[in-house]
């Protein structure tokens, strides 16, 4: 059984029930998704208007965090020849600090390792680059912005041995 396949659990941080991650599987799980996404992208950092309209969606793997039955976070896998990306990792303001966004972020890169990528890249927002390192991820060229919001493109090389 693949990652893809399998939901993961994971000991949250706080010691409250575990955290359990699964790929998106169905149209109201997808809607959870794009709820968090408004949530978090649209009315809490104004980064975007819109969270639909993202062509790549219908061609990546979505994974999802609960928590004793309600959605916490959520994040996406795209491939693209011989990377896989990372992007729209976002964790409900009431549960950062749980261990969510790590658990989603330890099943995306699962699944990566399990496809033949050799890197996977990700454009972190700079206030979680530590977050982003501690996974392996190493910053590349110059800082950016999108809708006053500073990024750094990041890139981890997957170790074919792993």
């Amino acid at each position: 059984m693949t990652a893809i396949e399998r939901s993961r659990y994971h000991q949250n941080a706080t010691g409250d029930p575990a955290i359990v991650t699964r790929t998106v599987s169905s149209n109201a799980e997808m809607e959870a998704v794009y709820q968090i996404r408004r949530d978090v992208f649209v009315r809490e950092q104004g980064l975007t208007r819109s969270v639909y309209d993202e062509p790549d969606d219908r061609v990546s793997v979505h994974v999802v965090a609960q928590s004793g039955g309600q959605i916490l976070g959520t994040g996406r896998l795209t491939f693209i020849r011989d990377e896989a990306q990372i992007a729209w990792l976002a964790i409900l303001k009431p549960a950062r600090g749980t261990g969510a966004g790590k658990a989603i972020m330890q099943h995306l890169l699962e699944i990566a390792a399990e496809h033949p990528v050799q890197y996977v890249s990700l454009n972190a927002q700079t206030h979680a680059l530590g977050f982003y390192e501690r996974f392996g991820f190493e910053s590349i060229g110059n800082r950016f912005h999108m809708s006053q919001i500073e990024h750094q493109f990041m890139v981890k090389v997957l170790d074919p041995a792993d």
